[in-house]
Order: structure tokens, then C-alpha cells, then sequence
């Protein structure tokens, strides 16, 4: 299945870019010199995968410039120090962009994987009066002052007309602009103030900004007020006596075509794309939940991957496929490649074919410093059955060296600043954090138990089972 969906993605990918057109992304940021510049897609507005569409480096003078391939207008993020630069970039276009002046950031911030940079909308040179991004810019202006004062509204009584009249106040301003990206822009940007309005409900959003409407996969108005209409979707259908069967579909049946016959009957979506769209966000939101079965949910993703016709919806499903199973039993984990004490750097995959304890700690953590001496007395015993792994999270390398040179542990010690974003996507939360993997690389435990926690006796029934021992 793994070899099909991945020949499927790339002739999807093949076909799309058969008919983009070149953007030319250029400026002077002298500041920058010797930095390279990376510039991302999202490709979906459900999981927020991001995409590379192209990269430079900046020269000694500052100059740069790169092209990238857009079939559609987009929004293009590149991530430089403490900011989060972004622009809507349409195809055909050039752009000569000005980036803010150059802020690294912080040692401690390289290091943190939750860091939330300074989302900046980036200024062009060559803007028009009727550029998308002046439009945009302009529009934000206007608007962020109404959305904040109805903000203030939501736990009192809505004023209805209010919101209609400062709708058309906005509106008169912007109106003239026939820019088709802008005007889905506005008018989902609208659809959100009245969900601010206690008008909220499904039906009647559905109907006025989706049913009978296209998907607009990459207009970023679009994306949040879908996400804001149709969520809790499946649970609070369900409620309903026409829903009441989406439980079995799910958790009982793992049947996709059961679930489709239970939501035709909800009246809120006009055809099977939109429908596909609220399955595909459902799924999404709801695995890690507790309502539903994540073997049914699978299921139903899987599915849907297969039977739809839609070439965008197979690449998200594949997106939420690999976001949702990079941390479960029986799937491969995120790899990794970082660099160990003395210099060389190391992949998750060399281990390939043995029993890998990897875990999660700093040595500054009294937890982690206590388990360290069961984690030696193992390696003493089964060493040469199971591979230990520590990722130190210590904010510097040296303080790990110091460490082990005091203490002489003699097992795998790698340090996270080559790939900070490694505890992101093993979603560690609290230290020490473990995980066993397989010799065939796949995922057995996770989190696994730690020595404490009689994981010796855990592993050796995992090997028995499977004819290791």
C-alpha cells in the first residue's frame, strides 16, 4: 500500500505542476549574507503540511533570487531568525521583496521546538496600488478592528444588524477589486465575523459559504472558516437522530460508505467533495480523541484515499496518514539524524535490524539522572540484545560531554541541536520519555515503559513472541 500511495502522490504532484507558472522571488538584504533562504507552501489548510517550492543563498552583497512553481495563487512562508516572513504570491509574478532587518534567534530558542516565531506579512518593492498583498494588507487593516469588537460579544447578546452593516461598511471600501483570490478573501473573512455572531450553525453557514461553492484549497480565508464551521462535526451530529449511526460506522463497521450514507441524510453538503473535505478534517481532529476508533478512522482514511477521484484529497489524506501514524505501534517513527559525542553524525535508520530503546532526557532532570544508572545496568546485561539511544535535550552540547566524561556511560548519547525539531515530532512533554522499536524499524511501544517500570520483562515477551529469543 505504501509503494502505491507514494507512486499515486508524486503523478498527482506530476500532473499539477505540468501546468504552473514561473514566479520570480528576488531583493537586497545585505544583512542576510551568506543565509540561506527556503520558501514553503502549505499544501493543506487541515494539517498545515508544509512544502518546499524553492531556495537561494544570499551573496556578499546582499542580492538574491530564486523561481518557484505556482499553478495557483498562494500563500509562500520562509522562516528567517525570529520571523515567520509570508506574502500571497499569484503565478507568472515577480516579487521583489523586502525582508525586516536581520534578528537571529537566541541560543536557548535554536534549541526549543515550541518556539512561535514573529509572523511578519513581508513588503515588496515593485507593488501596484492593486497588488494582492497591497489589497490584503489593506484589508487586515480594516477588518481586524471590527473582528475585535464583536470579539468582546460572544458572551453577550449578539447585535445581528450590527454585524450586517459593518459588513457593507467594509465592504464599500474593497468592493471595486475584482481580484478573484480577494474576493473569496473578504467574503470568508465576513463568514467568520458572523460565527462571532452566534451564528454558528452548521446548516446555515454550510449553505451561505459552502454548498454550492467551490473548494478553494489554498485561499487561507477559506481554510479557517471551514475549519471553525465543521468542527466537532462528526460528535455533534451524532446527536442528532439522523447521526446517531455515525458511531457504528466508525468504531463498529470501519465502514466509509456506511458513514456516507449517514451524513447524506444531515442536508449540509450540496455534493461529495464537500463531503470528502468535513470526512478528511474529521478524521484529522478526532484520532487522537476519545470518541472514536483509531482503527476505524484508518480505515475510513484509507479508503478514502483509494475511491476518490480528487487528486487533492488523496495528498491530504496521505499528509493526515503520515501525521497521525508517525507515532503508533506497528508504524515507523520520525528518523532522525544527529550527532553523537564524538562528532559523527547518526541516523535512526544505521540501527536498522536490532531492538532500539531511544529515550528522551537531560541531565539536569533528577528523574532522568536516577534512571541513567538502571539504563547501565541493562546495557550491562542485554547489551548486546538491545540498543539504548539517549537524545539529550540539554540547551548545550558541552554540558552533555561534561556529563558523561564524569560518569563514563557507554551506550549511544546523541544531542538535538543539529534537528531540534526531533522533540516535536516525538512529541516529548516531560523527561525521561521513551520508545522500543523493532529490528524491522517499526514502532512496538510508544511511549515505551521505562526501566522502572519492569520494561526488561516487557521486552523479553515482545522478543519470544516474535522469535528472537
Amino acid at each position: 500500500m505504501g509503494l502505491k500511495f507514494a507512486v499515486s502522490i508524486l503523478a498527482i504532484l506530476s500532473t499539477l505542476s505540468s501546468f504552473a507558472a514561473r514566479v520570480t522571488l528576488y531583493g537586497n538584504a545585505p544583512s542576510y549574507s551568506g543565509t540561506e533562504l527556503t520558501f514553503y507552501r502549505v499544501s493543506d489548510w487541515i494539517t498545515g503540511t508544509e512544502v518546499k517550492a524553492g531556495s537561494c543563498i544570499v551573496n556578499e552583497k546582499g542580492n538574491f533570487t530564486t523561481d518557484i512553481d505556482l499553478d495557483f495563487t498562494s500563500q509562500i512562508i520562509t522562516y528567517i531568525g525570529i520571523y515567520q516572513g509570508y506574502f500571497f504570491a499569484e503565478p507568472g509574478k515577480s516579487y521583489e521583496l523586502i525582508l525586516p532587518e536581520r534578528r537571529d534567534k537566541s541560543p536557548e530558542d535554536q534549541l526549543n521546538p515550541y518556539f512561535e516565531p514573529v509572523e511578519i506579512h513581508l513588503g515588496m518593492a515593485n507593488f501596484k496600488s492593486d497588488d494582492l498583498n497591497m489589497l490584503i494588507v489593506m484589508f487586515d487593516d480594516a477588518y481586524i478592528p471590527y473582528y475585535d469588537k464583536h470579539v468582546n460579544t460572544i458572551y453577550t447578546k449578539p447585535d445581528f444588524k450590527q454585524i450586517d452593516k459593518d459588513i457593507s461598511q467594509i465592504e464599500s471600501a474593497f468592493s471595486t477589486y475584482d481580484n478573484s483570490y480577494f474576493k473569496n478573501y473578504r467574503l470568508y473573512h465576513y463568514g467568520m465575523l458572523k460565527m462571532l455572531a452566534n451564528r454558528q450553525r452548521v446548516q446555515s453557514l454550510s449553505d451561505e459559504y459552502f454548498n454550492n461553492h467551490p473548494v478553494l484549497y489554498n485561499n487561507t480565508a477559506y481554510g479557517d472558516l471551514f475549519n471553525q464551521v465543521f468542527e466537532k462535526y462528526f460528535i455533534l451530529f451524532s446527536r442528532s437522530d439522523l447521526g446517531k449511526n455515525i458511531y457504528d460506522d466508525i468504531n463498529q463497521k470501519g465502514s466509509y460508505h456506511a458513514l456516507l450514507h449517514t451524513l447524506s441524510k444531515s442536508g449540509n453538503f450540496s455534493n461529495d467533495t464537500l463531503t470528502e473535505m468535513v470526512i478528511l478534517k474529521e478524521i484529522h481532529d478526532e484520532f487522537y480523541g476519545t470518541q472514536f476508533s483509531r482503527n476505524g478512522l484508518l480505515k475510513l482514511l484509507d479508503t478514502l484515499i483509494q475511491v476518490t477521484r480528487i487528486g487533492e484529497h488523496e495528498i491530504i489524506g496521505m499528509n493526515i496518514r503520515h501525521k497521525i501514524t508517525r507515532l503508533l505501534a506497528g508504524y515507523e517513527p520520525p528518523p532522525f539524524e544527529l550527532q553523537d559525542t564524538r562528532g559523527n553524525l547518526v541516523k535512526l535508520s544505521d540501527f536498522r535490524g536490532k531492538y532500539v530503546y531511544l529515550n528522551f532526557c537531560t541531565c539536569q532532570s533528577y528523574s532522568c539522572l536516577n534512571e541513567f544508572n538502571m539504563l547501565a545496568s541493562m546495557h550491562q546485561r542485554i547489551g548486546d540484545k538491545l540498543t539504548i539511544i539517549t537524545i539529550s535535550t540539554d540547551p548545550q552540547e558541552e554540558v552533555l560531554n561534561q556529563f558523561l566524561q564524569k560518569n563514563k556511560y557507554d551506550w549511544v548519547f546523541l544531542h538535538y541541536d543539529k534537528q531540534p525539531g526531533v522533540i516535536k515530532d516525538y512529541d516529548v512533554r516531560a523527561f525521561p520519555t521513551y520508545f522500543l522499536i523493532g529490528p524491522d524499524g517499526k514502532l512496538i511501544y510508544s511511549p515505551s515503559a521505562s526501566p522502572a517500570e519492569n520494561f526488561e520483562q516487557k521486552l523479553f515477551d515482545v522478543m519470544k513472541s516474535r522469535g528472537d529469543l
